[in-house]
């Protein structure tokens, strides 16, 4: 299977903008800020639709941030001060730990509009990974690293459950952190161990399609190891990866290409971008070839709207090239 999705969050509309900012000069009442946010929604829906995504999802647009909805909803954290989010002009809240954390209701599910989801196909949801949650939080409770990343995988692994049970068929754990800095040949070791130990805390018991997404770094830091890690997918920027010395390696797992840019408002050619694709692929898999996903290398609320849509459509065009090409 060649298919397509967004990596992240898709960016608000101007209006959208403008009413949220007129919502916090307290100009517009909550329910004309919901109503906006509704709205949006089924604009980002219907653009996902219109260029053929195999997996959808409602364009996030409450989340202010990737880990801010755990931020705000479990027990145990408080919210703290804005932080840079990586190497981007963006930022975050960052989670400040003070207590045991828990999950009293479900997260992912409180702010996504399930409604709005179109009946029959496939959605997918997105949620940070136990390594870059922990390693962005400022911990104040845990005494070691691994007991504060087991926990927060248990908590993974229970909205996992819940989204399934809502009807969700694709997971992706997003995790830039954990190629955004280099990882020491003394440490590497220890670390991609205890990331393989947490991810299947992650995800056991669950049956449902996982993609460990990662962003904002080369891929190639993290390998052979992730090789083995208990997903189904890899997620790979390929804007931050040597995609020549990744061919070097073999794959049995599916893969997904961040072969749109997300954060260069260029808008690629297709034909370039599948030639690449095609060899990629044709070098990671031996003989038969694994589900491969084209999608952005990350998140597109980097860009305008009107651009975003734009990046949507190559990577539609560079999925169906592909399939053309393989069949």
């Amino acid at each position: 299977m060649i298919g397509c999705y967004v990596t992240g969050l898709l960016p608000r509309s101007t209006e959208l903008i403008e009413k949220t900012r007129a919502y916090e000069r307290g100009r517009i009442s909550k329910k004309e800020l919901d109503e906006s946010f509704l709205e949006g929604t089924e604009i980002a829906v219907k653009a996902q639709l219109s260029t053929g995504l195999n997996y959808i999802t409602d364009g996030m647009l409450r989340w202010q941030d990737l880990l801010r909805p755990f931020t705000e909803s479990l027990k145990g954290v408080t919210v703290g001060s804005l932080t840079r989010w990586f190497n981007n002009n963006t930022f975050y809240k960052q989670p400040i730990i003070t207590d045991d954390i828990e999950r009293e209701k479900d997260v992912v599910g409180n702010v996504t509009y399930l409604d709005k989801l179109p009946k029959g196909l496939s959605w997918k949801a997105i949620l940070p990974a136990p390594y870059t949650f922990v390693s962005l939080s400022g911990n104040h409770y845990y005494k070691d690293t691994a007991g504060f990343m087991f926990k927060f995988a248990e908590i993974i692994n229970e909205e996992i459950k819940s989204l399934t049970e809502a009807g969700f068929s694709y997971i992706q754990l997003s995790d830039p952190a954990l190629v955004h800095e280099p990882l020491t040949s003394k440490s590497k070791e220890d670390v991609l161990s205890l990331v393989k130990d947490a991810l299947e805390v992650a995800v056991k018991g669950t049956s449902i399609k996982i993609c460990l997404q990662t962003f904002f770094g080369d891929f190639l830091k993290i390998l052979p190891e992730a090789l083995d890690f208990p997903v189904d997918h890899l997620g790979i920027d390929l804007y931050g990866t040597n995609f020549e010395k990744l061919r070097e390696y073999s794959f049995e797992k599916g893969v997904a290409l961040g072969l749109v840019d997300s954060r260069n408002s260029l808008v690629e050619e297709p034909d370039e971008l599948t030639e690449i694709a095609k060899e990629i692929i044709e070098s990671i898999y031996c003989s038969n070839i694994g589900e491969v996903f084209i999608c952005p290398n990350c998140d597109l609320d980097f860009l305008p709207w009107k651009r975003a849509k734009e990046k949507m459509k190559v990577v539609s065009s560079v999925t169906e090239r592909l399939r053309e090409e393989f069949s």
